[in-house]
């Protein structure tokens, strides 16, 4: 071993220098952030400066493209469709997700642990698109979803579940659905059953230890889980473009076309704005969980 080499090893294993072992070890991902990201909101951000007119893109340093984003009534309607089919999608994976993270984090077999878990899985080893794909199939006017309901008797000619809002919900609920599943199962998984035993002991029925124990103690995994889902549907293009059909416009599927349109300016403007509401949701959901949480702390140290 040369000499460089066991001056590099005894380096990392200092633990004088233990920030420098860190440091190494985190560079290869800050590179690979800064390049990648950094880099990339850097180009967005020079691009959103440009100027887009007559079909001709510009090298300029104009705020045009930002005055027109955030003064014309047709981009708000896109934001409010964009942030009404997130919502949507949160809500329903939400109520959809938790009785069944509740459910598994409940059984005491493994093997029907197991076999949930791998079903709840099994859909993230597919693509969007091939999902979104099978997705049309059902729910087109000859699928499969409009055969079952003109059999069951609620409608005679099938409903119109393309090209709409609610096919694009639909397909979404469920591309995300685990993404919500997961966290709100690790934080159930590891909730302290003595609690609920205690609760039981004092009077409480299964309503109100719910409500007092177990929905309190998940509000971390709720959390993560509605920031994972909604900042997902915020940024779907493959879902809303072939559910939407075109149809359904949301800033994804609007920066696509202006981008293809080489109206890189406009494009930059709802890129940049796309991933600031994200990180500002993000940071809003978080700050309301741990707001919550401690306003919880404060009650049960006051009742006591």
């Amino acid at each position: 071993m040369s000499a460089k080499s066991s001056r590099f090893i005894e380096l990392l294993s200092s633990r004088n220098h233990s920030w420098v072992t860190q440091l190494l070890l985190l560079l290869p991902s800050l590179l690979l952030m800064g390049i990648v990201y950094l880099g990339g909101l850097l180009i967005f951000g020079r691009y959103s400066f440009d100027l887009y007119e007559n079909g001709t893109l510009a090298r300029a340093w104009s705020s045009h493209a930002y005055r027109a984003f955030l003064t014309d009534p047709y981009y708000w309607t896109l934001i409010g469709t964009t942030f009404r089919i997130a919502l949507k999608v949160t809500c329903w994976s939400l109520l959809l997700g938790y009785p069944l993270a509740y459910c598994i984090a409940g059984l005491r077999s493994p093997g029907w642990r197991q076999t949930l878990l791998l079903i709840t899985f099994l859909p993230l080893l597919v693509s969007a698109v091939v999902r979104s794909y099978g997705w049309l199939l059902l729910l087109s006017r000859q699928g499969f979803m409009n055969w079952l309901f003109i059999r069951l008797g609620f409608t005679d000619s099938g409903f119109e579940m393309m090209y709409n809002e609610t096919g694009v919900v639909v397909a979404l609920v469920h591309i995300f659905l685990p993404f919500m599943i997961f966290p709100l199962l690790n934080v159930l998984s590891q909730s302290d059953p003595y609690l609920k035993a205690a609760a039981h002991d004092l009077g409480a029925g299964k309503w109100r230890t719910f409500l007092t124990i177990t929905l309190p103690l998940s509000a971390r995994g709720i959390a993560s889980g509605v920031q994972i889902v909604f900042t997902l549907c915020l940024t779907a293009f493959t879902t809303p473009q072939l559910i939407g059909g075109g149809r359904v416009m949301t800033l994804p599927v609007f920066i696509y076309q202006r981008t293809l349109d080489t109206n890189w300016p406009m494009a930059a403007v709802a890129s940049l704005f796309l991933f600031a509401a994200s990180i500002a949701v993000s940071l809003l959901v978080n700050r309301t969980a741990e707001w919550l949480m401690y306003r919880r702390t404060v009650a049960e140290g006051g009742s006591r």
